[in-house]
């Protein structure tokens, strides 16, 4: 009998344990639609970009990317930055890039006076 109740319990564990992560991940996905869909986001169109376009956009990224990274630096050189603070802008720089990727390139502005900071700031989520 007590094989029995001990069988029962660990495999109801186990089903436990697959319903949290099921339920983290349902989450997780209604998260990122909520924010596609946010009325207080102004989004672009959710289209399927071709090849040629979804490369032409990668490499704008890229230069972006590059360019904000160039000004982090120079700020941070010429001692406007402290490290800590260019540590975080670097953070939120890759969070911003990371979110064009997760949206399928979509381009979603909040409407607030510094939208990349608000958005970004504390958004990685290790991906």
């Amino acid at each position: 009998m007590a094989k029995v109740l001990i069988s029962c319990m660990i495999l109801c564990g186990f089903f436990f344990s697959s319903l949290v992560t099921q339920a983290k991940e349902a989450d997780q996905v209604n998260q990122q639609e909520k924010e596609l869909y946010d009325p207080e986001m102004n989004c672009t169109k959710n289209i399927k970009y071709n090849w040629a376009q979804r490369k032409q956009l990668e490499q704008v990224y890229k230069r972006i990317y590059r360019d904000y990274s160039d000004l982090i630096k120079v700020y941070s050189q010429a001692g406007a930055l402290p490290p800590e603070q260019t540590k975080i802008r670097h953070i939120m720089l890759n969070n911003y890039i990371k979110t064009f990727y997760k949206r399928n390139y979509r381009w979603c502005s909040e409407h607030e006076s510094d939208e990349w900071e608000e958005e970004w700031y504390n958004n990685d989520n290790g991906d």
